[in-house]
């Protein structure tokens, strides 16, 4: 759901670039970070946006995360989070376009993260299973629909919002459900354990976000051996949109120059998950020296 360059005009970029970052800096000073915590969340959703997996119909999905975050962290650390996973994503792999960047970060760091987090304080007096899976899929179903108002907006887009949303919805709404599922799943878990409030990252969540990054290349095989594409790129087919990158990234579409796609995925996603903790952990001093 990563909007690439040439989808949106630059003054809607421009404006969700805006909304986006006094929404980042607000939470930033909202957060009650534990930065252990909060770098192993962002690393495991990394991680798991990269297992691509083929979905009958010529599409492919993976993982977002939001909602999961906001749930685990709270909404105010839950999008720092996300932001990080986002920005990293962005400049080093190019995924997702350098101008729709604020738009991205307002889909899916910000619509998915809040909407999943109080649509889960709603409904977890009835049941906590049920509440994390409609945070799940309701938080991305309308972060998707969030980035077809977006593209409707656009002049590059030749039909209007309506039609725009519409496609993003039927596509994300159905994809939503494996994202709700998900989401309930690893709630269930963590709920019965502590190694979400330790102070230190736990030997299992490293070892799971480990194992998700040795599993990236055989999901891009996977995907790629049906060739299925994310819902995005289907939706732009339908659309008549097309991209024109302006930043492929220093590792274009997790890749590495002169090496095999598949061994590249693996190095990339690597390289992901220790830029991300590498963040975290200069965050985390920084704020000791602070206080």
């Amino acid at each position: 759901m990563h909007i690439p360059d040439g989808f949106l005009d630059l003054n809607i970029a421009a404006l969700f670039y805006l909304l986006s970052a006094a929404v980042l800096i607000y939470s930033f000073r909202k957060a009650k970070i534990n930065p252990a915590t909060l770098g192993v969340v962002a690393a495991a959703i990394f991680a798991a946006q990269m297992l691509n997996w083929p979905i009958p119909g010529g599409t492919s999905a993976h993982f977002v995360g939001g909602a999961l975050a906001g749930i685990l962290l709270g909404p105010y650390a839950g999008c720092v989070a996300m932001s990080l996973v986002l920005i990293i994503q962005t400049l080093v792999f190019g995924d997702g376009g350098i101008t729709a960047l604020g738009a991205n970060l307002w889909n899916m760091a910000i619509v998915n993260v809040f909407v999943g987090y109080y649509v889960y304080s709603i409904f977890k007096k009835y049941s906590e299973h049920i509440a994390s899976f409609l945070a799940g899929w309701i938080g991305i179903t309308l972060a998707a629909v969030m980035a077809g108002v977006e593209i409707g907006l656009s002049s590059a887009f030749k039909y209007g919002v309506v039609e725009a949303a519409s496609v993003m919805f039927v596509w994300h709404g159905v994809l939503g459900i494996i994202e709700g599922i998900i989401t309930a799943a690893v709630v269930s878990y963590i709920s019965t354990r502590a190694e979400v409030k330790a102070p230190t990252p736990s030997k299992t969540a490293l070892i799971v976000v480990a194992a998700m990054i040795v599993l990236a290349p055989l999901f891009a095989y996977l995907a790629e051996l049906v060739n299925y594409t994310e819902p995005l790129e289907v939706a732009a087919e339908n659309l008549g949109l097309s991209e024109n990158s302006i930043w492929s990234g220093i590792f274009p579409d997790y890749t590495v120059p002169g090496l095999n796609e598949y061994i590249g995925a693996f190095i990339t996603g690597a390289i992901g998950v220790v830029l991300i903790l590498a963040i975290d952990v200069a965050f985390a001093r920084a704020n000791r020296e602070e206080h």
